[in-house]
């Protein structure tokens, strides 16, 4: 049975009846970085896993550097 709008709930109430998971407005799945520095020509981040990542530009062109940080 399709959701009515005359029925007196709301469409989220409807799916919520119905079992169905709804995600709230404002998730992602968009990960978390961490902004280390920020310049005209170079950029390093900080991901999740704890690796530094360097993007730059220079006279030979566009480089992406990764130190990866392994925790023992």
């Amino acid at each position: 049975m399709p959701w009515d709008p005359a029925s007196g709930i709301t469409y989220g109430e409807w799916l919520r009846r119905k079992g169905i998971q709804v995600r709230p407005a404002g998730w992602t799945w968009a990960t978390r970085d961490q902004v280390l520095a920020d310049s005209p020509t170079r950029k390093t981040v900080r991901d999740q896993a704890g690796n530094d990542v360097t993007e730059r530009t220079d006279a030979s062109g566009y480089h992406r550097d990764v130190q990866i940080n392994l925790r023992s």
